[in-house]
Parts: structure tokens; C-alpha cells; sequence
């Protein structure tokens, strides 16, 4: 109705303003609550996420430690039975010597085995659900088992253990990936597979594309002088060949392994035997002069001192104190991986359907020593194996073995078994793949002379921090 005085446009004048506050006081509030919600909903998802990553880490800490202790028994139990065998072999009881030693054979095996179910056991007592990715690698390589016993040149591919153990072998994963594969293990070791000796099978050189860590190619890449890769590379064909995968020890198990071999010796060659063992001062003097298929410890895995943990180790970790005496030694470990799904409401772009997965890997070992008197020794002071593992416990990635192959992370595994060989023909690269995106980012001149100004003016820098008399600090590896 159209004003017919001034009182009456006053009156409208002053409902126009009135509604007009109105409005915008509603689509304030209106914004205010879209705020709030987005608050909300970003507050659920980080609640959620903690949630995952604390199932996450008990389950992963779990998982790790079940593995480590089904180790621990590995090794105790083929140290029960070289006891046993030099009962046997006092009594001269040759038949009991030789299922003695045949059981060796199998429960390096069946130990670490039992260590992968256990590990699954763990996971799902934690809420962890099996990975069908995981489950999937693990059935992928039962099949390339059963190519080890392959006829090559009128012998098998690879030797067998003991008979039938890649038939058994082979039907185990295919038993335990059928149940579901939680808690994958991360520091299994595939034979056959290239692992190292290159730099494209180097985690940390992705890492440092990724994250343009300039000095980790002046550290890791030197090429004389103050020149690095940055400065030498050209194109593909600089790369060197990929290497030979390493010769494998078919005497253990790829996953879980626990590093032992057998050898055939006399037992009065193992000085010091007879402090820790006194059941050999009784023994025949032809059976101690006998020589006999024995259980040691592979020095390849079971080092005298632990890398990472020494003061000597260029990636020293900053330990407070140091490491007793008779636990400072590398050998075996268990390094799981798994993933814990966690709900998002906010619609982040990268969830997976309302989802993200948190990753947790985690690391544990058997520990334990050898009397001798009142003294503690390490484990493997004497080569042979003997019962000595009392405890288990958790460890840093960092000082574990082979966690950076990560061999169930499966976009890497991709990577390096499908990726890099057509790249070093042709310079062919995947699309999709992260790694193979940061291999494009390093072939940009541009991005290479970004790192080689930076270096010109900075490489000063990059040094190792210093801890008390050592160096180092690990590596960007851990959870």
C-alpha cells in the first residue's frame, strides 16, 4: 500500500529497515550455523581419527609383539632340540639324531608361521579387520612358492629344507590369506625379490623428491667434489641396471624369519661350549669329535652389535644411556603394518567414501642372553643356538631390520616389481603412481637446479646433529 504522508513513509521507511535487519540477522545466523556444523563435523572427524590411531597402535604394538614372541619360541625350541641332540648323539642314538634334525628344518618354518597367524589373532582382538589388499599380495606370492621347486637344469629352482616344505609352504599362505591378513608382515623377506643396491629401490629418495630434502642428496648422492646426482643426471639411461636379487637362505621362512642355518661341525670346535653347557663334559670322546648337522645363528643377520643402537652407526639413534652388553646384538624382529578405518563426516576430498584409513607399523624382538657363571652373554656369543630368549619387547622402527623394503606396502610393491623395469627401457612411467610422479618430478631440469643453487649456498648444513660423543638422529622412518 503505497505511503500517503510523511508519517506513513516514515512508518514504511522504518519497516523496510526493520525487515531488512531482519534479513540479515537471519542470513548471519544462517552462516553462523554453517560455520558451527563445519566446526563440528571437523571436531567428529579428529575425535574419530584419534580413536582409529589409538586402535591403530594398540593393535599394530599387539600384532608386532605376538609375532616376536612366536620367535622367541622358534629359536628356544631349535635351541631345546641341539640339547637334545647331543643327548642323543652321547646315547649314540642315530635315528633319534636324525628326527632330531629334521624337526629343526621344519620348525624353522612352522615357528614363524604360527608368528603370522598370532600376529592376526592380535590385530583382531584389537578391532582390526583383515585388509583384502593384504590378503590378496599374500595368495599372489603362495603362487610364486611353488615355482622355487621348479626343474632348472635337471635340479629344483631352489632347494628344499626338507622334503615337501614348498608344497607345505605354499598350502600355509594360502591357509592364512583364505582367514584374512590384518597384521601384514613388513619386514618379510621374498626370495627372489630385488631389495636394495640401487637407488630407485631407496624409499628415501622418493621422500626427499617429495620433500625437496636437498641435503639428503649431497649426504647420500655424492659424485665427487661438492656434485651430487643433481648435478650428473641426465635421463633414464643414467641409472645403473637394476640389481640381482640376493641369494636367498632357503633354510627360513621369508616371513618372520629368525636367521639360523645349519652346519655340519664337531661340537669340540665351539670354544667355550662346555661353560654354558655342561652336558658336553660327559659326552664320548668320539660323539664330541663327531661332526654333526648343528644349528648356529646366520652371521649375516645375527650381527655382534645393533645397528642404529651402536654410537658408531652413522644413523645413531639418540639414546639416553646405552644398551646392556648382552642384548646389544641384531637378529631377529617382527615389523607389522596395518591400517585402522576412521569415519569422516566433513567430506574431505581425499577420504575414501566417507572414510581414511590410518597406518600404524610397529616393531618388537625376542631378547634374552646366556649364563656363564654369574656373567650375562649374548645370545649368539658362542655361533650355536641354545634356549636363551626370556622376554620380548618393542622397538624403534628405526633399529629394526629391512622396515624400509616395507614389503606390504602395496603401491610400492607395484612400483618396484612392475614400474621400474619398463622406466629403465624406455623411460616409460606409470600414471597414477606417487612414486613414479616423483621419478617425473626429479627428470625436471627445473626442480634439479633448485636443489643445486640451494647446495651451492647452503651444503654447509647438511651434517648429521650431534648426541653426546655420537651422531645421527635415525631416519624419517617410524610409524
Amino acid at each position: 500500500m503505497p505511503c500517503a504522508s510523511a508519517t506513513a513513509a516514515s512508518r514504511c521507511r522504518r519497516r523496510r529497515l526493520s525487515g531488512r535487519s531482519r534479513g540479515q540477522a537471519a542470513l548471519f545466523l544462517l552462516m553462523a550455523l554453517v560455520i558451527l556444523l563445519a566446526v563440528f563435523l571437523r571436531n567428529v572427524d579428529i575425535h574419530s581419527a584419534a580413536i582409529a590411531k589409538t586402535k591403530a597402535q594398540n593393535a599394530g604394538d599387539a600384532s608386532a609383539l605376538a609375532a616376536a614372541r612366536w620367535q622367541a619360541n622358534t629359536l628356544n625350541l631349535v635351541g631345546e632340540l641341539n640339547v637334545a641332540h647331543v643327548a642323543a648323539l652321547s646315547g649314540g642314538d642315530a635315528s633319534a639324531v636324525h628326527a632330531i634334525t629334521s624337526m629343526q628344518a621344519r620348525v624353522l618354518f612352522a615357528g614363524p608361521l604360527t608368528a603370522l597367524v598370532a600376529a592376526q589373532a592380535a590385530a583382531a582382538k584389537n578391532g582390526i579387520r583383515p585388509n583384502p589388499e593384504f590378503s590378496s599380495l599374500l595368495r599372489d606370492h603362495a603362487a610364486n612358492v611353488l615355482e622355487y621347486g621348479t626343474q632348472v637344469a635337471g635340479g629344483p629352482a631352489m632347494r628344499e629344507p626338507y622334503p615337501g616344505a614348498w608344497r607345505e609352504y605354499h598350502d600355509s599362505l594360502l591357509s592364512i590369506a583364505a582367514n584374512g591378513v590384518a597384521a601384514a608382515p613388513d619386514n618379510a623377506v621374498f626370495f627372489g625379490n630385488a631389495s636394495g643396491g640401487h637407488i630407485l629401490l631407496d624409499k628415501a629418495f622418493y621422500e626427499a623428491v617429495e620433500g625437496r630434502e636437498w641435503c639428503w642428496f649431497f649426504l647420500n648422492c655424492p659424485s665427487g667434489g661438492n656434485r651430487t646426482i643433481l648435478d650428473d643426471f641426465t635421463d633414464y639411461t643414467w641409472f645403473p641396471p637394476l640389481p640381482d636379487p640376493p641369494q636367498p637362505n632357503p633354510q627360513n621362512s621369508e616371513i618372520f624369519g629368525v636367521g639360523a642355518e645349519a652346519r655340519d661341525t664337531e661340537l669340540s670346535a665351539i670354544g667355550g661350549l662346555a661353560d654354558v653347557l655342561p652336558e658336553i663334559a660327559n659326552m664320548p670322546s668320539n660323539a664330541l669329535h663327531a661332526k654333526e648337522n648343528w644349528y648356529f645363528y646366520s652371521p649375516g643377520k645375527w650381527q655382534t652389535h645393533w645397528p642404529r643402537m651402536s654410537e658408531g652407526d652413522p644413523d645413531f639413534l639418540p639414546l639416553v644411556g646405552s644398551v646392556r652388553e648382552e642384548y646389544d646384538y641384531a637378529g631377529a624382529d617382527a615389523v607389522t603394518r596395518l591400517y585402522a578405518p576412521a569415519k569422516t563426516l566433513s567430506g574431505n576430498a581425499g577420504d575414501n567414501g566417507g572414510q581414511r584409513d590410518i597406518l600404524w607399523t610397529a616393531a618388537a624382538r625376542p631378547f634374552g642372553y646366556l649364563r656363564r657363571g654369574s656373567d650375562k652373554i649374548r645370545p649368539n656369543s658362542l655361533g650355536i643356538i641354545l634356549p636363551a630368549f626370556r622376554d620380548i619387547r618393542l622397538i624403534p622402527m628405526d633399529a629394526a631390520s629391512s622396515g624400509s623394503d616395507a614389503t606390504f606396502d602395496i603401491a610400492w610393491q607395484h612400483h618396484i616389481r612392475e614400474h621400474l623395469a619398463p622406466y629403465l627401457a624406455s623411460g616409460t612411467l606409470v600414471e597414477g603412481c606417487r612414486h613414479c610422479r616423483d621419478i617425473r618430478r626429479f627428470e625436471d631440469p627445473k626442480f634439479r637446479r633448485v636443489g643445486r643453487d640451494w647446495l651451492s649456498v647452503n651444503s654447509y648444513k647438511c651434517t648429521l646433529p650431534s648426541f653426546g660423543s655420537g651422531r645421527g638422529g635415525g631416519t624419517r622412518r617410524g610409524h
